[in-house]
């Protein structure tokens, strides 16, 4: 991969980084972590709110790894490199999902290994 491709990458997850830590999702506590008043409705609506939170926390968490796994890929010089076969991943496929380890025939081969996409 050319040297201006990786610094765009770069700059990219850079500033996916500082994106999601200045909107880091919070709600006011009050509102979320709460179980003051209500009836059962208001404290299942809560509790639901809660989870959702948590969930969205740790998809937030799990994503910003990918991030930070790509940027060491880039330091060490194997970002864009398959993690299956060694080839090049297609630079359309990196832009469409940057975080992406795999080319696109092996992250196939993949899922209809796993068999979450039914294919021909």
């Amino acid at each position: 991969m050319e040297k201006n491709q990786l610094e765009n990458f770069k700059s990219l997850f850079v500033e996916i980084k500082n994106h999601h830590a200045a909107n880091a999702i919070e709600l006011g506590a009050e509102t979320v972590w709460s179980t003051k008043g209500g009836d059962d409705i208001d404290l299942a609506s809560r509790e639901r709110d809660r989870e959702l939170l948590l969930k969205l926390q740790g998809r937030n968490r799990f994503y910003m790894k990918k991030i930070d796994e790509a940027l060491f890929r880039i330091e060490s010089g194997t970002f864009g490199e398959c993690f299956e076969c060694g080839c090049d991943i297609e630079a359309t496929r990196l832009e469409a999902r940057p975080t992406a380890t795999h080319c696109i025939g092996c992250k196939e081969a993949q899922e209809r290994e796993e068999g979450h996409i039914p294919y021909n």
